[in-house]
């Protein structure tokens, strides 16, 4: 049996998860190696040695390991591993448990700590970690299996539990990028390799970005969409390695290489959309092969689209939304870009917007989009900027759980001064900044490289190879 990297991982602080060394000081088996150690006998329940040491061959470059967080604030978890695996205390790496194939491990809150109960064994610890013996075995957890180990830590924010997929980062892009860009056929290959390299060179970007939750990156849209062993794609795992371990850099180093699923027939930058500074690298540019062409992805099914909603539909959203984009708006660095978030009406609060009264686009960005957004209700006048409006218009059915881009117009029906019913028709989906993937395949089909399509979407920006690091 093949043996691979043994890690544990120790929260300290808000530092996010620590890498710690192997608990037993092995190398690592190069390509070909055979193992002819086997595992270790299962121990009796009050001794749990480390593993025995294992000769492997040293990599090349040391693996780089992120933290990726799955679940927060969870009463309750069961974990299971297909295969023979330790529980160890993440904080001393010290042995706590074995469990056999299929075995849970169940966790609960234990007020600083977590309870944890693996057979016919208990205890507590400040932060625990389920490894497999041998890495090639899943770990699994509600929704999904998983390549890599857990990490179970008390959420900083919370008081539940925080669930983080310890996993190496290329093993990481194989629960990405078939979730991000979806499973085309081989005619758009080329669109995949660009996506992978996107998707790498923003995980490196964003390593350690939500530190005070305890990880790395959120698995979902708010970083990127990461399912674990769920759905990998051979042909997405291909793109994956062929263009590994390149990235994607401006200035010596790794790029913001936002993406987007469809731009609308144009990209835009990001001081329109967000309260942040614009790079260099991130244009405002036409989707085509040229001035006045077919947009390359205009074939995608929400180049255009709307949503509506009757008046009072409308309103009742409001009343949670304009108040949670006041508050969004008022944290560090935001309140300048957004100035002023709020007119009251005489006597009028920003925490109950009240009856709504009107809607209008006060100002557009350049490439369209919605850059103010006066949303006038019987409190006052809420002044709702960039990408935001999103968040505040959302769609009455939920679906999807945001407006679909910021690139639309108004269409008002009323009776007589009142509102009956609000529509917005638009293009695209998503910020708009960066890769445009369903342009990414549009350019694929049509003969453009991998290498055109990074060049298109991130202009200025040169393709390096990762350094692997331990974190």
């Amino acid at each position: 049996m093949l043996a691979g990297l043994l890690l544990v991982c120790a929260l300290v602080a808000c530092g996010g998860p620590k890498r710690l060394p192997p608990l037993a000081t092995t190398p690592r088996p190069g390509p070909g190696v055979q193992d002819d150690a086997t595992p270790p006998a299962m121990p009796a329940p009050v001794e749990h040695p480390s593993p025995p040491p294992i000769p492997w061959l040293e990599p090349a470059e040391p693996l780089l390991l992120l933290g990726v967080g799955l679940l927060e604030d969870q009463r309750r978890l069961e974990l299971r591993c297909e295969g023979a695996a330790w529980v160890r205390d993440a904080a001393s790496g010290r042995t706590l448990a074995a469990l056999a194939a299929g075995e849970p491990l169940l966790c609960r809150r234990d007020g600083g700590g977590v309870a944890w109960e693996a057979g016919r064994e208990q205890g507590s610890a400040a932060s625990l970690a389920l490894q497999p013996i041998d890495p090639g075995f899943l770990v699994s957890a509600p929704g999904g299996s998983y390549r890599g180990e857990f990490l179970v830590i008390p959420s900083p924010r919370a008081n539940g539990l925080t669930l983080v997929n310890n996993v190496e980062l290329e093993d990481y892009l194989k629960g990405v990028v078939p979730w991000e860009i979806g499973r085309p056929d081989a005619s758009r290959f080329d669109a995949v390799c660009a996506q992978a390299v996107a998707a790498r060179t923003y995980t490196i970007s964003h390593l350690g970005a939500r530190q005070a939750q305890g990880f790395d990156l959120f698995a979902t849209v708010m970083d990127q969409v990461y399912k674990g062993a769920i759905g990998e794609d051979a042909r997405c795992n291909e793109a994956i390695a062929a263009t590994a371990p390149l990235v994607l850099r401006h200035g010596g180093r790794e790029i913001q290489a936002y993406y987007s699923s469809c731009c609308g027939g144009t990209s835009t930058t990001v001081a329109e959309v967000w309260p942040k500074d614009d790079e260099p690298y991130l244009q405002r540019r036409a989707d085509g092969p040229g001035p006045g062409g077919t947009a390359w992805c205009a074939d995608a099914p929400y180049y255009h689209w709307r949503e509506a909603w009757s008046a009072r539909a409308l309103e009742g959203i409001l009343q949670r939304t304009l108040p949670e984009y006041v508050r969004y708006m008022a944290q560090a660095g935001r309140g300048g870009w957004a100035a002023p978030t709020f007119t009251p009406a005489r006597g009028g609060s920003a925490d109950r917007p009240g009856a709504l009264r009107d809607l209008e686009i006060r100002r557009r960005t350049p490439s369209g989009r919605i850059t103010e957004l006066a949303v006038t209700t019987e409190a006052g006048t809420y002044h709702v900027r960039g990408d935001r409006v999103r968040w505040v218009l959302v769609p009455a059915s939920g679906k999807p759980a945001i407006l679909r881009s910021a690139l639309f117009e108004l269409e008002l029906v009323r009776d007589g001064d009142r509102l009956r019913e609000v529509a917005v028709r638009g293009r695209g989906f998503g910020h708009g900044i960066g890769l445009c993937q369903t342009g990414a395949l549009g350019m694929a089909a049509a003969g453009r490289s991998w290498r055109e399509i990074l060049a298109h979407y991130y202009p200025g920006a040169v393709l390096e190879p990762v350094k692997g690091r331990l974190r």
